[in-house]
């Protein structure tokens, strides 16, 4: 018999070492939150009768928002008027 590996789970990876900023403990709450999303995306399928792609559009929104706390966090990106130094 041959091991088998579900697909999907490389990109769950990448977003889990990325939520976690590569450090053990932040990977290891990081990968927690994100096996909570998929208990309750699964409880919401069956409860709900939501289609699996709302929990993962729900997935990519959290790295999104994370990406871009980070893009405007680090190069301080500034809305308004004033002068670009």
């Amino acid at each position: 018999m041959g091991v088998t590996f579900n697909s999907g789970y490389g990109f769950t990876a990448i977003i889990v070492a990325f939520l976690g900023r590569l450090n053990p403990i932040g990977i290891l709450l990081a990968g927690l939150l994100l096996a909570l999303t998929f208990i309750g995306g699964e409880a919401a399928q069956t409860t709900l009768q939501l289609p699996a792609s709302a929990i993962q559009a729900f997935q990519g929104m959290l790295l999104f928002f994370l990406l871009a706390v980070d893009i405007l966090s680090n190069y301080r990106v500034r809305i308004g008027k004033g002068v670009v130094a």
